[in-house]
Parts: structure tokens; C-alpha cells; sequence
């Protein structure tokens, strides 16, 4: 693919007049061939994932999971921290815990400071630490509950939790 981008960018530049110009490509050209992607932040990330994750697995049903209650009418999905329980819920774009990462509320510090895996809705210990956002249940949908992030503008987000990590009442 580099190669056939570089050919491409020498028959491009082979049709401007100026050698110093096409000289120049020809470098650029060259040295995007020979870039590395690093992958310490990669690395970093993926070793994150593994640890927490296991940390969760090893805690079994014991950790904290998310709250509903739909008896009082109001759909506010609420988690309370809980340091000696490990939580570490995702917010997904779709039904899939494959797509993209919208959200996490974990008690895990690495997953939450600078919210390392760029979610695009942050990442919380909690829900009450969440002043700029709020979630609301919308349904249940086999083995993901369907919610809504809304923010103080009233800028609606749809996304995805785990059922399994989410108690309605």
C-alpha cells in the first residue's frame, strides 16, 4: 500500500515543472515509507485493559453494578463507587461490545484519569462525579439496556451498557 501510494505521489509530481518542488515530494514520499507506528501507547493501553479486566473477573458478583429505578418514573441510570468493589462499565455506540467506546465508569484510576481510551463521553468513577452529563434508561434490549446521555446544552447521545452490569428496579 506505501509503495503504491509513493508511485502514485512520483507519477503526480513527475507532471509539475519545478525539480526542487518534485525533489522535495520525493523526500516527503520517502519518509512517510519509512515511519513507524510506536507502539508503547498501544501497549499501554491493551496491558490496562488486561489487568482491569481481570481484576473485575476475579471479583465475581461481587462489584458494583449500575442502578434503575423505574418505580418513582424517573429513568436516571446512577452508579455509586465503591472502592472495595471493582466496576468497569462501557458505553458502546451500538449494541456491540465491539464498537466504539462512548463511555466508562470504572473504580480503576488508569481507565479513569485522562481518559485513556478516548471515549467520547469521558470516563467516571461514578455517575455522581459526572456534572455535565446524565444518563437515562430507554430500554432493554436482550443483553444490552439502551440509554441516552444528555448534556447541559440537552445534546442527546445514544448508547449501550452491558445488561449484565445494569440492575432496573
Amino acid at each position: 500500500m506505501k509503495r503504491l501510494l509513493i508511485f502514485s505521489l512520483i507519477l503526480l509530481l513527475k507532471s509539475f515543472k519545478s525539480n526542487a518542488y518534485i525533489k522535495t515530494h520525493i523526500l516527503i514520499a520517502h519518509n512517510i515509507d519509512s515511519l513507524q507506528i510506536n507502539p508503547k501507547s498501544s501497549n499501554k493501553l491493551d496491558s490496562i485493559e488486561k489487568a482491569n479486566n481481570k481484576s473485575v473477573i476475579a471479583s465475581g458478583s461481587n462489584v458494583t453494578k449500575a442502578y434503575i429505578f423505574l418505580k418513582n418514573g424517573d429513568s436516571t441510570i446512577s452508579l455509586t463507587a465503591n472502592i472495595r468493589q471493582d466496576h468497569r462499565i462501557f458505553g458502546y455506540s451500538r449494541p456491540d461490545i465491539k464498537s466504539k467506546r462512548l463511555l466508562l465508569l470504572s473504580v480503576f484510576t488508569d481507565d479513569v484519569e485522562n481518559n485513556p481510551f478516548g471515549c467520547k463521553l469521558g470516563s467516571y468513577y461514578d455517575t455522581s462525579r459526572m456534572d455535565d452529563l446524565t444518563l437515562k434508561y430507554l430500554e432493554t434490549l436482550e443483553n444490552f439496556v439502551k440509554a441516552v446521555a444528555i448534556d447541559k446544552t440537552n445534546h442527546k447521545t445514544i448508547l449501550y451498557f452491558e445488561k449484565k452490569w445494569i440492575v432496573i428496579k
